[in-house]
């Protein structure tokens, strides 16, 4: 693909690993390269590029996109024309090394060089002098001000989308790869997430997912006044047409009490708050790094539930940090059954290269990990059930999201507060509908509902 090539045909692969924002990035990708004139397809055997979005947050996550590229090898053996691009934080992480384990790679590109990557591709000189050569072409340069401002999201006709209000962190957790690998945290301005979300809400979409590594640090500095992420809460809920809007991951040492006085006023934000935890102990607190208090933690979940009544409470746990006493285990059990979580994302540690606790000296074993980890799980386990047979009996409002994929007279949605329920066909319920449902049973960590006759539109 040179600039003087035509595009018209020509098809592009994503495949992403890693959380929402990697999604958000890959679409970002998508968006730019069909500005070029590509499609986006499904087909291996029809693209013409292949990009593999990557993370690096655990050990699993880069085994598994090594896998995927590995077996990229073929297309390329088959159809030497067909490029390769690895990006994302795997990328930045690992840079040079990956065209010397996966010699059939094209280009390795960072998160702050999507840019670069554009002229990678289509073979032109980009500002940084980047263009045609031999062999992979690997950018790892970090840029503390990039934002990709002025550029939006592919939508993927999805009911919901995630917009990115901010990159990178600062927080220097002692286990976290993402400050190394995303850089310094910076926040877009709230006329660009603004104008992000008319754009996507005038295609359909009815909810949004704000995204950044700590959300709540979000901060507008710009020349129209400051702008916090409360203030921006208040900003989005004016936004005609928009239903629901969402956040992730919120950081404890960032919750104040105006972020909570914003999410009560604002009728559109959703009744559900995912705040990670990571550990209960105050010790392995401290050694992570994380800036909050046990004692912190609990006190911001009391101010949660009596001014959002009902409100859901999700998580992050990581079992058997480095140096974890079975002391500190039980604090966080004890927390945890303290606060009841409705939900829970919860690992064993994985020591990341480059973070301050990789070179520590592990005091449990791998199979002592996964036992603690089991224990937590099943502790989980018994407060979501108990938090989604609370709603059995009790009429929610349901976001339609897509039919089931297991029965076509059926369609999949979400409450409020982010739990899954299906409901049979009913007249009105389509998808992007928010209806009323009454719930009548759990099955497993599903609940099953019927539609009422009132369908809410709008």
């Amino acid at each position: 693909m040179t600039s003087g090539d035509s595009t018209s045909g020509q098809k592009y692969l994503l495949a992403t690993f890693g959380c929402q924002m990697n999604e958000y990035d890959s679409n970002l990708v998508g968006a730019m390269l069909e500005k070029r004139g590509m499609e986006i397809t499904e087909n291996p055997d029809e693209a013409n590029l292949f990009v593999v979005n990557t993370c690096s947050i655990r050990g699993g996550a880069e085994d598994k996109a090594y896998a995927r590229v590995a077996a990229l090898r073929y297309h390329k053996r088959h159809r030497p024309g067909v490029r390769i691009a690895v990006i994302g934080c795997m990328a930045q992480n690992h840079g040079e090394k990956i065209p010397v384990a996966l010699e059939h790679v094209d280009y390795v590109v960072g998160p702050d060089g999507y840019g670069e990557l554009e002229g990678m591709i289509f073979g032109e000189d980009t500002r940084n002098g980047l263009g045609n050569g031999n062999g992979a072409q690997v950018w790892t340069a970090q840029n503390d001000f990039e934002n990709y401002e002025g550029m939006m999201a592919r939508l993927d006709g999805s009911t919901s989308a995630h917009i990115t209000i901010m990159r990178g962190c600062n927080k220097r957790c002692t286990y976290c790869i993402v400050p190394t690998v995303r850089g310094v945290e910076r926040s877009r301005s709230a006329a660009e997430v603004i104008a992000e979300t008319r754009h996507i809400v005038s295609q359909g979409v009815r909810e949004i997912c704000l995204l950044g590594q700590t959300v709540n640090s979000y901060r507008d500095d710009g020349p129209d006044g400051k702008v916090s992420f409360a203030d921006l809460l208040r900003r989005l809920q004016e936004v005609d047409g928009l239903r629901r809007i969402r956040f992730t991951s919120p950081h404890p040492r960032h919750f104040d009490s105006d972020t909570i006085r914003a999410i009560a006023e604002c009728d559109k934000v959703c009744n559900h708050v995912h705040m990670p935890l990571q550990s209960g102990s105050n010790s392995l607190l401290k050694k992570m790094r994380r800036q909050y208090t046990r004692e912190r933690y609990l006190e911001i979940v009391e101010e949660l539930r009596a001014t959002l009544p009902g409100v859901a409470i999700t998580t992050d746990i990581i079992a058997g940090f480095v140096g974890e006493t079975e002391e500190d285990f039980e604090d966080t059990l004890s927390l945890m059954r303290a606060v009841r979580f409705d939900h829970a994302y919860m690992f064993s540690y994985s020591p990341r290269e480059g973070t301050p606790s990789f070179d520590e000296v592990e005091t449990l074993s791998a199979a002592d990990k996964q036992l603690r980890l089991e224990r937590v799980i099943e502790l989980q386990m018994t407060h979501t059930e108990e938090r989604l047979d609370a709603l059995v009996g009790r009429t929610e409002e349901i976001l339609i999201e897509s039919p089931s994929s297991r029965d076509a007279t059926e369609w999949v949605g979400k409450t409020g507060d982010f739990k899954k329920v299906i409901v049979p066909y009913a007249p009105g319920v389509e998808k992007g509908a928010l209806v009323n449902a009454r719930i009548r049973e759990r099955r497993g960590l599903t609940l099953r509902g019927i539609v009422e006759p009132l369908i809410l539109q709008g």
